[in-house]
């Protein structure tokens, strides 16, 4: 696979506050995604991947260090581009701290978020 076919993943940092006050994006994309099923000006897409550090994998650790320049960051998010894409055209916000290719994720990561992107019918 030559790099220009390698995907790639946004890198989101989320804060304490953050994720105490429920401010998670990968939440508010499944809600939307949810709401969107009901509705017919919608077509599937491409695949939105969300993945997230398991707990024990020493790779948080390394993110928080690589990162703390930008701040305090409890949790890291893995956002593929469509679900960047898909956050971008739903109004969520993200705090993108890097874009890494695919090999850069954590070995031991958990999926957050695997799911069809339903994006706006075009007329």
């Amino acid at each position: 696979m030559s790099a220009a076919e390698n995907k790639m993943f946004s890198v989101v940092g989320l804060t304490l506050d953050e994720v105490s006050s429920g401010a998670l994006p990968q939440v508010h994309l499944t809600r939307t995604l949810d709401a969107r099923m009901t509705k017919s000006n919608f077509r599937y897409a491409e695949i939105l991947l969300v993945y997230t550090t398991v707990e024990t994998d020493t790779h948080g650790l390394m993110a928080r260090a690589k990162y703390r320049g930008l701040g305090q960051f409890l949790v890291f998010l893995y956002f593929n581009d469509a679900a960047v894409a898909a956050c971008k055209e739903m109004g969520i916000p993200l705090r993108i701290l890097d874009r890494i290719d695919e090999s850069e994720l954590p070995a031991r990561r958990t999926t957050v978020v695997e799911r069809p992107y339903l994006a706006p019918a075009t007329k």
